[in-house]
């Protein structure tokens, strides 16, 4: 596959242009882009269209190896039932504060 090249120009009264250039050195431009916005979008999905043309192409990862996530451990009992507490302390606080609220909108 041969990688184009893709670039917004420009043009006057806010007017674009993009230039596809292919390493070889043939240039194509498409004309009559309102923004730079759209035009930056054109690219984005004729870049999309011709990858799905192309079903050999590698696809790039989405994320590299050393950043995925490692394994998580089991927790010792003693922090699992200090999670536990906290969890449990912030549901009765909410609950308070949801009885309040009621409370508060019952009067007026």
């Amino acid at each position: 596959m041969v990688d184009t090249s893709y670039r917004v120009i420009p043009r006057a009264k806010h007017r674009f242009d993009v230039e596809m250039a292919r390493p070889g050195g043939s240039r194509k431009t498409i004309e009559g882009f309102v923004s730079e916005h759209e035009a930056n979008a054109w690219i984005v999905q004729t870049q999309r269209m011709i990858r799905a043309a192309n079903l050999w192409s590698p696809l790039a990862p989405r994320k590299p190896a050393s950043a995925q996530v490692p394994s998580l451990l089991p927790l010792p009992s003693s922090e699992q039932q200090r999670l536990q507490n906290e969890r449990n302390h912030a549901a009765s606080r909410r609950a308070n504060v949801r009885a309040a609220r009621e409370r508060i909108e019952a009067k007026s």
